[in-house]
């Protein structure tokens, strides 16, 4: 899992900040830069949201509750103190906290115009966090709710509220 995690760090730096998903999301922002066996859904930083994603059969699905990532531009911290929760289909899943995970080293390349606004280049990064990590869904539409509470005592500027839905189309193969 922590291989994905760098990937899904590697896809979200590597997307401008204005075709990002994170941020004024569309549904034509869910398909940028999708390759290969895993589809990407962007984090979502605060506020109540939903948003609708199509999303071929036959992919799994990873989506961010509660990351962090470091690398030598910057440092970053701010994965303590957090409460998270998700539903899928209305099922809720259980013991999401015990599922935290670190990619180990890996080479992150981040692109001009960043929605994180760091320097651009290839450095040694780190990621830690907390995911969903779906299966293939059946074609359909699908619901994935996720809630993330941080309260950070010791520094506050990583305090916030997310409360989102995914609407997945999973469109049939042909």
């Amino acid at each position: 899992y922590g291989e994905w995690l760098a990937k899904w760090w590697n896809w979200t730096v590597s997307i401008p900040a204005e075709q990002h998903p994170r941020d004024d999301y569309t549904p034509e922002k869910c398909q940028i830069n999708q390759e290969g066996p895993v589809w990407f859904l962007a984090d979502q930083l605060g506020g109540r949201e939903e948003r609708t994603c199509i999303i071929p059969a036959g992919k799994s699905v990873f989506i961010p509750l509660l990351v962090g990532e470091c690398e030598f531009s910057t440092p970053s911290a701010g994965n303590e103190y957090g409460v998270i929760e998700a539903t899928v289909d209305g099922v809720k899943l259980k013991n999401l906290e015990q599922y935290r995970t670190q990619s180990g080293f890996f080479n992150i390349t981040i692109a001009q115009g960043n929605i994180y606004e760091t320097p651009p280049g290839t450095f040694r990064g780190f990621a830690d966090g907390f995911f969903v990590f779906l299966e293939p869904l059946p074609p359909g539409e699908h619901r994935v709710d996720l809630k993330v509470s941080v309260l950070n005592p010791i520094d506050p500027s990583y305090n916030y509220n997310a409360d989102w839905t995914y609407h997945l189309i999973i469109e049939p193969s042909v």
